[in-house]
Formats: C-alpha cells, sequence, structure tokens
C-alpha cells in the first residue's frame, strides 16, 4: 500500500552544494549500468526492450531502453547492453516508441462526466454513482492515467470503487480521494456563498472548521478540499488540523482575493489559478507570493529550489467551452455512447443541448488566451517548478480524460516538452507525497507506465493520440482503437 500522507509541505530543505557533484555521478552510472529494485529476488513477469525511457527525473532520455517489471514493481531499469532480460518472460518489443511513467490526473471528479447541470448531476443520478464512475476511471485508465486525484465526490461510494479497482476486480486509475468540499458560511451577502446551516460541510468559526477537517480525516480521505471565500483565521484552523495529521489542503478559490488568503492560511495547492480570473490585475506582488509563499518549502532534485503552493492552472476548464463553441459536432461522438449507460448517455447530450446557457463558458476563447498569457508571466517570474496538470475532468463540457490537452497548453504557455511531462509524472507524485513510490521510472517504484508511439519531447500531441499500451501496477491495458470500416 502507498502510504498517502507523506506530504511534501513537510519535506525538508537539503543543501546542494556538497552533494551535487556526487548525486550527478550516480545519476550518469544509474542510466549506464541499470538501477535495481532491492528486492530483486522477486521473479521478473514482464520486460518492456528497446525505445527511447523518459523517466520522469528530467534528464537526457535513455535510448535503447530495457525495463524489467517483477509483479507490480519495476524490478530494474537500464540500456539493453546491461541489461538482461531472464528467460521465458514476457517480452514487449516498444523499439522506435518512448516509455514514461505513468501519468496524473491531479484535479478531476469521477462523478461528473462533463454534463451542462453539474449541480443537479450528482443528486439526480445518485443511484447509478458506481456505474458513472467505474465508467469513468476506466476511460481514465485507457488514456494512460495511472493515478487520479478525486477532488470532491461522494466518499463511501468512491471508496468502495477504490477497493474494487484495487483487488483488480475493475480497470480503473489509482485514487486519492477528498470527498465532501468544506465552505465557509459566510455572513456578509457579497462574498459569494448562502448559508446552508444543516451540512457539516459548511463552517462558520474555528472550532467547526476543526472539527469538520477531523471529521473528514475519520472517514480516511487522502486531501482536503476548500472551496471559495474564507476568513484568514478559519481557513489557518483547516490546513494546521490537516498538516497535524499529515494531509495537504488543496483550495478551489476562484478568485485574486481568495488566493491571497489561501497561501496566507499554509494551502498546499491552488487550483483554476489564472483560469477562473483571467481578467483580474494580478500585480508583481502578487506574482511574487505565488512563486514564493509565505514560507517557501523546499522544490528540485535536491530540494534546493524554494517554492510557495503548488498551482494547477486547469486552462482546459475554460478551453473545453472554446472547443465545443467552435465545433458542435463534438457532442455526436460515438464514444460516448459506448463509455456510459444508454440513460447517461441520454442525459449528457439533452445537458448540451444550448451550449451557450452553459455556466462558465461566456467569453471561453479570450478568457484562455489571458489566462495562457499570466501563466506565461508566472514561469517566468520562476513558477515552472510548481506547475501540476490538472483540469477539472468531469465539468461542463470537459469529457474524461482532457489531461493531455492540459499537458499541451502548459507547453504552449511557456514550459518545456521535459517539464509539460513531469508537470503530470514526477510533480504530482512529489506534490501527493508519494514520490518514493510514483511519478518516475526508478527500480522499486510501482509499475505504473505508459508507452508511447514516437518521441513526445518532439511532438506533445503523440500524449494525445499515441499512447499505445499503459502499464499500471504491472498489468498491461491497451487503449482501444476505432475503425470506421468495423
Amino acid at each position: 500500500m502507498i502510504s498517502t500522507r507523506r506530504q511534501e509541505w513537510r519535506r525538508a530543505t537539503w543543501p546542494a552544494t556538497s552533494v551535487a557533484a556526487a548525486f550527478h555521478a550516480l545519476i550518469v552510472s544509474l542510466a549506464c549500468h541499470g538501477t535495481t529494485y532491492a528486492a530483486e529476488q522477486a521473479p521478473v513477469t514482464l520486460a518492456l526492450v528497446g525505445g527511447r525511457i523518459i523517466d520522469g527525473f528530467g534528464g537526457a532520455p535513455l535510448e535503447n531502453g530495457v525495463v524489467l517489471i517483477a509483479g507490480n514493481r519495476i524490478a530494474r531499469v537500464g540500456s539493453e547492453a546491461s541489461v538482461a532480460v531472464p528467460e521465458g518472460v514476457r517480452r514487449i518489443d516498444v523499439d522506435g516508441m518512448s516509455v514514461l511513467p505513468g501519468l496524473w490526473e491531479s484535479h478531476g471528479h469521477l462523478m461528473h462526466i462533463g454534463e451542462g447541470d453539474p449541480d443537479r448531476f450528482p443528486s439526480d443520478f445518485a443511484a447509478q454513482a458506481h456505474d458513472i464512475m467505474a465508467a469513468a476511471a476506466r476511460t481514465n485508465l485507457l488514456s494512460g492515467i495511472t493515478t487520479f486525484r478525486d477532488t470532491g465526490g461522494p466518499l463511501d461510494e468512491q471508496m468502495k470503487l477504490r477497493a474494487e479497482i484495487n483487488s483488480g476486480s475493475l480497470p480503473g486509475p489509482r485514487l486519492f480521494l477528498a470527498g465532501p468540499i468544506l465552505r465557509q458560511i459566510q455572513p456578509a451577502p457579497d462574498r459569494g456563498s448562502s448559508r446552508e446551516p444543516k451540512n457539516p460541510d459548511w463552517v462558520a468559526t474555528p472550532e467547526e472548521a476543526r472539527a469538520a477537517v477531523r471529521r473528514l480525516i475519520a472517514r480516511g480521505v487522502d486531501q482536503v478540499k476548500v472551496y471559495g471565500f474564507w476568513d484568514l483565521p478559519i481557513l489557518q484552523a483547516v490546513t494546521s488540523t490537516a498538516h497535524a495529521a499529515g494531509l495537504g489542503v488543496d483550495a478551489d478559490v476562484r478568485h485574486i482575493v481568495a488566493y491571497r488568503t489561501a497561501v496566507e492560511a499554509g494551502v498546499d495547492r491552488l487550483h483554476h489559478v489564472f483560469t477562473a480570473d483571467p481578467l483580474s490585475g494580478y500585480s508583481e506582488e502578487d506574482f511574487r507570493l505565488l512563486v514564493r509563499g509565505v514560507k517557501p518549502v523546499g522544490a528540485g532534485p535536491m530540494a534546493n529550489i524554494l517554492r510557495g503552493p503548488w498551482i494547477l492552472p486547469t486552462i482546459e476548464m475554460r478551453q473545453s467551452y472554446a472547443r465545443a463553441q467552435s465545433f458542435p459536432e463534438l457532442i455526436d461522438h460515438p464514444r460516448f455512447k459506448e463509455q456510459y449507460p444508454p440513460m447517461i448517455y441520454e442525459h449528457l447530450r439533452s445537458s448540451w443541448a444550448s451550449i451557450a446557457s452553459i455556466p462558465w463558458g461566456i467569453g471561453a476563447a479570450q478568457r484562455v488566451d489571458a489566462a495562457k498569457r499570466k501563466l506565461r508571466h508566472f514561469i517566468e517570474a520562476g513558477g515552472r517548478e510548481q506547475l501540476v496538470a490538472g483540469t477539472d475532468a468531469g465539468s461542463p463540457l470537459n469529457v474524461h480524460s482532457p489531461l493531455t490537452r492540459e499537458i499541451r497548453n502548459l507547453l504552449e504557455s511557456g514550459l518545456t516538452p521535459m517539464e509539460a511531462i513531469q508537470s503530470a509524472t514526477l510533480r504530482p507524485a512529489q506534490m501527493q507525497g508519494v514520490s518514493n513510490d510514483l511519478g518516475t521510472i526508478t527500480a522499486g517504484k510501482f509499475a505504473d507506465l505508459v508507452v508511447v508511439d514516437g518521441d513526445p519531447l518532439q511532438d506533445i500531441s503523440l500524449l494525445e493520440r499515441g499512447i499505445v499500451l499503459v502499464v499500471k501496477d504491472g498489468r498491461l491495458y491497451e487503449p482501444p482503437r476505432r475503425s470506421l470500416m468495423q
């Protein structure tokens, strides 16, 4: 089992100068001679042979590589010249292809599928929650997503689904769950939220906030999610209680003023930054605050780069509107009919009948351009180490899975191709505090990988249309290929 409660905000900052040369020499040696899992006695069950290994660390890819898998762990990684494939082991030839770590969706909702009525959908279809989420989980896995952070949904049903996925009875990614989203009751009418006094996830005081977080912890969540405007003392009660239990806090705050409060309160991950409020005026001090935070923590290979909170722009949340408005034929694509039960499919189509009336869609294309300009400024100000790919998958018109398009958005906003890939591999594993087990192709880590037909460092769109094999927990999954001649 992965320990989900080792969070990056607790990591020490290590000095780089005393060990940098030794670290570099070690990496070069491992790349040449191969890395071996400490428990190599476990029998090798699968070999991916040939091709380019993009291991996720950000260095030069390993050409003509070999990945040996023993059960659900990576046993050895190295060149064909240095790693022998044991006799009788299943061998998959990946010459001419690239092998990457499995991808992460770091902001998604399995109980939403892109419907145009997100406020009603979960309650109207609560009886079908299992089938809906199972279908979305399968779609994500076959898209190369081996880990999915659900940032708000029906926790009990999701934990049942996770147990089925973990047992192997259903296909799906690893799930990290937030469960119910916490909100502050706002007494002032201009602060954005109406009062719901009977909802235990709506809080009005620091004491209520601490109690709400403890209830979530007792239910087994992997992260705590907050939404909307918060008063600083109440949000600090959320973060301090979560941090004391080893959990990070995600904030879906959607306004520059709320971002400032969230950073000061010690929130670990900020979602929809620049995308929810692209027309707001960010000052240089705002960019500095997002890049460095109030109490910056270590990042980078040697934890020698100080950074603020993790940033998930979710540009695809808005881009999906622009795409649907310019290409309404999208709603007729037969894949939706294949993915979901008939009743769900019919509702999905009917909820898209008037795209222009769906919330958040006004001026989508212009707002996407504005968000990318702000994101580029953030990157140039030093924020590239903080960026994580997340999409708000399942939000209106944002059908599962939009992740690879978000990776392309980050590339277009100023990340390098390698950094864009890391935003969906290494970075989210660091963010979740599970980089000892996930995020890179490393001996000893879980065998979560994707095979891409070509080189995504030259053509990032291959992640969207060129994934030919998914390995999750050592099991093989082959994405379907559509033929119009069937």
